[in-house]
């Protein structure tokens, strides 16, 4: 009789159906938020649907990635290695280029490959109206986003380091 619940009780454990996955839920920073509206006014006025994205900062850290934009979710992740004091000043035009993604959305071109074009003509002729994003492509390439990144992460674990010694002293 013992034996018998033992098998009906792992039974009930393994027959459970898994509960429902949380899904994650997005809000907006309040400054990315900001930048970003500002933007689509002086840039998009008439597109009033951009105003409905999700602006954020990733929660991973970054290293190849500025920001992403995820059109059919409607949300636009930042890496925080831009809110690094030498990297904050390219958050403007980094967000104006993830708007231009969105603008288009997936009406994008088909290469002959049968990949999608996210950065073909249509796309450059709206880029090419920030006039901040020839420099910010230049700090790019020159290496600026890669000491953005390893300032970022030297700064926190010196900051974490500050804290454990801070932490042992007490």
């Amino acid at each position: 009789m013992a034996r018998l619940t033992i098998i009906r009780q792992l039974e009930l454990l393994f027959s459970r159906p898994e509960p429902p996955r949380r899904r994650r839920v997005f809000s907006s920073d309040e400054f990315l938020l900001t930048v970003w509206r500002n933007l689509r006014r002086e840039f998009f006025p008439e597109l009033h649907d951009l105003d409905s994205y999700v602006v954020s900062w990733a929660t991973r850290p970054q290293k190849r990635v500025l920001a992403s934009c995820n059109i059919r979710a409607r949300r636009v992740t930042v890496a925080r290695e831009l809110f690094e004091p030498s990297a904050s000043c390219w958050i403007a035009p980094v967000l104006y280029h993830e708007m231009c993604h969105a603008a288009i959305g997936e009406s994008v071109q088909i290469s002959r490959g049968g990949k999608r074009m996210w950065h073909g003509h249509e796309f450059r002729r709206l880029e090419a109206r920030h006039p901040d994003i020839p420099a910010m492509n230049r700090w790019i390439r020159t290496g600026g986003w890669a000491m953005a990144v390893r300032s970022y992460r030297a700064r926190r674990a010196w900051r974490g380091r500050s804290r454990a010694i801070h932490t042992v002293s007490l």
